[in-house]
Formats: structure tokens, sequence, C-alpha cells
């Protein structure tokens, strides 16, 4: 469906009567939505494509959400209709699959999607169409200011994962420090999409030596020795490396066999178990920056849950997503991206505790005008006025058998102010 036939029938539906809107798409007033039938939400998850390593386990984790979330009942007295989709890892099918959620399921709400580059494409639109869209993975820092209504008092964006503004501070330090790596110069080779783009930049900002290389590669390539060739032009100590483990293995494997040498510090992103074992001759001794948030009172359990795809990379923020959208629009009494939009903070931050799979005990709190506090699968996920948590971080190094070992951590009140507008607790007002 077009833009414009997505924009002119959610207006059309706004200008409904309530029943009508009620009956439709959720839309409704307190008492109507307890009364409504299912609640229309999707996931955006790259089952396929560069990110196919973690689009199971992060698919799985939404659908555990929603089993526990419909398991008590639901928001409202309503279950959750979940439509599962796959961005393919490419902005072109996200929308593809957005457009179709919008306008043929009714969402009001949905996770995903992980690339920051699908997730850039994709908050353009959640305003307009008052949906929701909370992300697991995506982390580039633009997405703190994209997703915002007309008027710029609700934000339709939302993520738990932390910005990327805090892995560049940690990927500069590992780059800079003598404990670990101390060059007097590095290069920096990127993905050439928003997340790969913004977080070498900020890694640029942090490292304090002098910067001789900032190279992008395409997703599409298959052969990366020019790539390499400009990455080394100007023999740099080491190598801060932001991409996924789809081309990283040619890369690193491309690297090898060249002889390039020089230090690497990997980004999270590059955190998959799979990856860093089959190359294990390639990338032990290398460094990795990576979100290492405090143990929360529901890890364990969803572990549990999630058996063995336990380890997946930002399958936990994949329940939180859900899991917040849920309880914000049974704190707000009403089914709606707005309703989600408007409370989804205040569901994070101050309260009683609840975690996962205690959704029952979440209902009944905000039934009882109490405040509550979800400390997620993932972190405590305290979200600020960007809609977005801070994390403690951890700096690692890639043992023999591609193992990673935890060298240092880095708590969460030591990013705070350091991320400027993009989503540091210093800004008081949104935007």
């Amino acid at each position: 469906m077009s833009e414009k036939y997505r924009t002119t029938r959610r207006t059309y539906l706004k200008g409904a009567t309530a029943a009508g809107v009620a009956g439709l798409t959720g839309l409704s007033t307190s008492a109507g939505a307890r009364q409504g039938g299912p609640i229309q939400m999707g996931s955006i998850l790259p089952i396929t494509g560069d990110l196919s390593a973690f689009g199971s386990g992060m698919q799985r984790a939404v659908n555990i959400a929603v089993q526990d979330v419909n398991d008590a009942g639901g928001p409202l007295g309503r279950q959750i209709n979940m439509t599962n989709t796959d961005s393919q890892t490419q902005p072109s099918r996200g929308i593809q699959q957005y457009n179709s959620l919008v306008n043929e399921q009714n969402i009001i709400g949905f996770v995903g999607a992980a690339s920051s580059g699908v997730s850039v494409t994709l908050a353009q639109n959640v305003a307009a169409d008052q949906v929701m869209q909370v992300s697991n993975a995506s982390t580039s820092p633009a997405l703190a200011q994209i997703g915002y209504n007309e008027d710029r008092s609700l934000k339709y964006f939302g993520r738990t994962a932390p910005n990327d503004g805090q892995q560049g501070i940690v990927m500069g330090r590992i780059l800079s420090d003598d404990q670990y790596i101390g060059a007097d110069n590095a290069a920096f080779l990127f993905v050439d999409n928003p997340y790969g783009q913004g977080l070498a930049e900020l890694a640029r900002e942090a490292f304090e030596g002098e910067t001789v290389g900032m190279v992008g590669y395409s997703q599409r390539a298959s052969d990366y020795t020019s790539t390499l060739d400009s990455l080394y032009q100007n023999d740099p100590d080491a190598v801060g490396f932001i991409g996924y483990p789809g081309n990283g293995r040619t890369i690193l494997n491309q690297w090898n066999n060249g002889g390039y040498g020089g230090d690497w510090v990997l980004s999270e992103g590059l955190n998959d178990p799979g990856f860093l074992s089959e190359l294990s001759n390639i990338t032990s001794g290398m460094y990795l920056a990576s979100p290492n948030p405090e143990q929360t009172p529901g890890q364990s359990t969803f572990e549990e849950k999630m058996g063995d795809q336990a380890g997946t990379l930002f399958a936990p923020h994949a329940y939180d997503g859900l899991f917040l959208q849920a309880l914000a629009m049974h704190k707000t009494g009403e089914a709606s991206g707005q309703a989600i939009a408007q409370n989804i903070r205040s569901v994070s931050r101050e309260g009683e505790t609840v975690t996962v799979g205690e959704f029952q005990k979440a209902k009944d709190l905000l039934d009882n005008d109490e405040d509550i506090n979800y400390q997620g699968a993932s972190s405590p996920v305290d979200l600020n006025e960007k809609l977005e948590p801070l994390n403690q971080f951890a700096i690692m190094q890639v043992q023999d058998d591609g193992s990673l070992e935890t060298l240092d951590t880095i708590p969460r009140s030591f990013f705070e102010g350091k991320l400027g507008g993009g989503g540091g607790e210093t800004t008081t007002t949104q935007g």
C-alpha cells in the first residue's frame, strides 16, 4: 500500500465513531478497550539476512513475552495477537512488512527492527500512523531524535537496547588505554549503514590517538581485499571493526590470509558465539565492547524460558520491548499506539518492582493506582526522555576457543552526561 493510502486510512479511522474505532482498530476509550477483541501487534526481525544469527532467538523471546502476558489475561483483559515478520535485514523489506502490518493487521505497536538501518526507515513513519515501535537491537544515536509527532510532545520510537554513544566511548577506551591496546593511531572499518557509520564516528571521537582511516564496506560485496587495502593504506596500529557476522566471516578470513596485522576491537554486532568460535584461530586475542547490564530478578527466569537460545544477543531486549508495551496499555486503560507512547517510560522507572513473567502482579498494582518499575530480562531498562536506557558495559577479550573473558565493567553512572543530545539523562525536555 502507498504512504498516501496508509495516512488517509489512519485519518479516516481516527474520525470514526467510538464504537467503530473500537471494533476496527482497538483505538478506544478505557471502557471500550476492556470490552474489545484481540490487540493486534507485530514483530519485524531479521529471520534471514546479515543478522539471521540472532533473528530466530529474538522472535522466540517476543513470542514468550506474548505468552506470558496472555497467560495473565492480557492488558485490559484482552489477548495480544502477534504477527511475526522477517525484515531480511533490509530497509526496503522492512518497510514492506511494516506497511502490511499497519494496513492489513491494524497493529498498534511492534517490536523491531534489529538493524539500525531498517529501524531508521521505519521510525520515519510511526508517529504519523500512531503506531508504537520498540527496537530491541537498533543502537544508532540518530534514533534518539526520530519518531516524534508533529509538536514533539510524544515519541513513538523507543528501544530497550542502549544508544551507541555508550559503545563508541568503550571502543575508544579499548583502543586508547595502555591496559588494552594503547594504539598511537587507528583506522575504523564499518558496515555502510546508519549503525556502522554512526558508531564508527563515535568511536573515532572517543579515541585519543590519531585516526588514519575511516572505511565503509558494502554488505552486498563478496570480496573485501580492496577494502582491506584501503583500511591499511596508512598502516594503522589497530582497527575498530563495526559489522555483522555474515560479512564479518569473509572480512576476517581475508584479513588473516592477507597478513595485514594489527590489533582489532569488535563491536557488539559481532558478539555471536558461533561466529567467534568458528573463527577462533583468527579472533583469539581480539577485544570486544558489549552491553553487560546488571543482573535483574527476572534474568534467570527468562533464560530458562529460552532454553538453548538463551544466549542470543538482544533477545532479552525483545522480550522487554513487548512486555513494556503491554504494561503501558494497561496503565493507560487504552489499547493504542498513543497510549503506549504516553506511558511506556513511566512503567519502567519508579514504583514496586515487577519482572519477567509477572504481568498479573503488574496488573494488580496498576489497577490499584500504584506505580510499577519493570526490571527486565535485559537490564533494569530505566527509559530516559528519549525512551532508551543506559546500560552497564563490559570490555571483553576473545579466548582461544572463541569464548569471551570479561576484563572490566563500566557502570551506567560513568556514561551519564556523556551522550550529548543522543540519550543522556542531562536533557530535561524531549527533542
